[in-house]
């Protein structure tokens, strides 16, 4: 078997790795995309919890400060003890949040700040008693009471504008990382959409690529090339197949070798009691001639010796020409074309058949006497052979076989050869018809053909890279017409 003669492919680290290890990387890889992703995610979440815990802090330090304002107010109209202790009560709660969170404020307000906003605080708390001493005690002037008001207003606006403020950034940050989650999350979707698209386009070519790959290597060994496959720029798994198919292949044409050679030697079988019938005539034409020349041997008839001599030698010849003929077809050869005659190749095929030919059944030959074509001679007889005895065993002991061939167009010029042996049989039914070339397919009784004649008979039709077809009509006979090349293309020979 000859190697494909062609330039060996580059092969890709994405090529040759296995089907099973791509999908398994594929999987890895969108498993490490999720887990960055999730991990993402989840890093925000953390974020936006610490922001939110924040938030609460921030607005429940806002929230005191606005009821400390409140109450501050009421006091500044009515002057009540009771608003008084309720702006005290507040003042105290804001300054222990300030105190007791102060790591995690430390994330949204600076060491500094804090320590800024708890000493207003402090200034707060002593300009609200101290004017609430005044009013107690209605000692004081009307001026500094006064003073006293405009101070804890401006650091009771301080410390509301700037506990609003971080309020308002805090919640600005949230949202900020609520968007950035919902990006993380529509990029996440869209790129796992891409890159499974991605790795499913990917492998789903690969595979499709190597199926399709197995399939043209399929439909080739189906149209009996057994040339080895080449297994390089594969996946593991299709390497493994195609060197299956190598196996199967080399195993194919020995065992398509064995049946050809079976076949002829089946045949072989029926025509040697032919052949050993043809024999007979010249060896009894030898003995009879060799006879009377011995009787002759003392006479003085020079000619009528020579005669006799002559028939002697032309007898042998003919008995030699039939042992070379028959040792000819049953030699095994490989494909090898030449420049036959045709007329003489069927006059050929006739003579190792001529003892199985019915006395009543006649061939006609109609073929010019000077037709060359380019086959092999033994594989072509074996097709001629198997034509004729199918015939013979169709027309039942009587009938008429008709054998020509003629050029399709003018001789010098003609590429093509047309061969067409008919008879005048009883026909094969429709159904059969299109199974005829099926090896094993056979219309005879068990025992008496295995089925491999015409499907040895198309297979080197075919091999000689021509065509062969069949017509029947029951009742009226057979015609199978063979078209062959006049020269054989050289890429047919191996």
């Amino acid at each position: 078997m000859q190697q494909l003669n062609q330039k060996r492919p580059m092969k890709t680290p994405f090529q040759t790795v296995s089907i099973r290890r791509k999908i398994t990387y594929g999987f890895i890889f969108l498993l490490l995309f999720m887990v960055i992703t999730i991990g993402m995610t989840y890093g925000v979440s953390a974020h936006i919890e610490a922001k939110v815990q924040h938030l609460e802090l921030i607005d429940d330090l806002f929230g005191n400060t606005l009821e400390m304002r409140r109450f501050e107010k009421n006091y500044f109209l009515y002057r009540e003890e009771s608003d008084f202790m309720e702006a005290l009560t507040y003042i105290g709660r804001a300054n222990e949040m300030l105190q007791n969170n102060r790591v995690i404020l430390a994330k949204m307000i600076p060491p500094t700040t804090q320590n800024l906003l708890s000493e207003k605080l402090k200034e707060y708390e002593r300009s609200f008693r101290e004017l609430n001493e005044i009013y107690k005690t209605k000692q004081g002037s009307k001026k500094k009471s006064i003073a006293l008001r405009e101070q804890i207003r401006r650091l009771g606006k301080d410390l509301t504008d700037y506990a609003e403020e971080n309020s308002r950034k805090e919640r600005i940050a949230v949202r900020t990382l609520l968007k950035t989650v919902r990006k993380i999350l529509a990029t996440a979707a869209v790129a796992l959409l891409f890159l499974s698209l991605t790795i499913a386009t990917l492998l789903g070519q690969r595979v499709v690529s190597s199926l399709k790959l197995l399939e043209r290597y399929a439909e080739r060994i189906s149209r009996e090339d057994f040339e080895e496959i080449r297994t390089t720029a594969v996946e593991e798994e299709v390497r493994s197949v195609l060197n299956a198919f190598n196996r199967m292949t080399r195993i194919l044409e020995i065992r398509q070798n064995q049946l050809v050679q079976s076949e002829k030697l089946a045949a072989l079988g029926t025509l040697l009691s032919g052949v050993a019938h043809e024999l007979n005539n010249p060896l009894s034409n030898i003995s009879t001639s060799a006879q009377i020349l011995e009787e002759e041997i003392t006479g003085s008839d020079l000619d009528f010796k020579r005669e006799l001599i002559q028939q002697i030698e032309n007898q042998a010849d003919k008995g030699r020409d039939i042992v070379r003929t028959l040792l000819e077809f049953s030699r095994t050869r490989e494909y090898h074309p030449q420049s036959v005659n045709l007329k003489k190749l069927f006059e050929n095929t006739i003579v190792l058949i001529r003892g199985q030919i019915p006395t009543e059944v006649t061939i006609a030959l109609d073929c010019p006497d000077e037709m060359l074509i380019d086959v092999d001679k033994q594989k072509l007889q074996q097709v001629f052979l198997n034509l004729l005895k199918n015939g013979i065993d169709a027309l039942e002991e009587k009938g008429n076989l008709w054998i020509s061939a003629r050029f399709l167009g003018p001789e010098e010029t003609a590429d093509e050869i047309e061969i067409m042996i008919e008879d005048n049989g009883p026909g094969i039914n429709p159904e059969h018809l299109k199974k005829i070339f099926d090896p094993f397919f056979s219309t005879k009784d068990v025992g008496h053909g295995s089925g491999l004649g015409l499907s040895i008979v198309h297979d080197i039709i075919q091999r000689h890279g021509g065509r062969i077809n069949v017509n029947s009509q029951v009742g009226q006979g057979t015609t199978f017409t063979i078209w062959l090349p006049k020269k054989q293309d050289k890429n047919n020979e191996q």
